[in-house]
């Protein structure tokens, strides 16, 4: 019985193709994983949230001022002691 009866269909090629496959799965399953682990929670600062409305373009400068002092005058003032 011989190991090489010429049966191969696709050789090392294939081995090689269905290795760096298998790897790039694993890595994209890590790098997907990373990103969805670490992704952003939500804000509850709501300056931060306006300025991330304001970055994406949502609101323009005008609204972003009027909401800006809205927020600020309602906010208690905390001194250091």
């Amino acid at each position: 019985m011989m190991w090489d009866d010429g049966h191969y269909y696709f050789g090392w090629p294939g081995m090689l193709l269905v290795m760096v496959v298998s790897w790039g799965l694993v890595g994209a399953a890590v790098y997907l994983g990373a990103r969805w682990l670490g992704r952003d929670r939500a804000s509850s600062d709501p300056l931060a949230i306006l300025d991330e409305r304001l970055a994406r373009g949502e609101i323009d400068v005008e609204e972003y001022t009027r909401l800006w002092e809205a927020i600020t005058d309602r906010r208690p003032v905390v001194r250091p002691r």
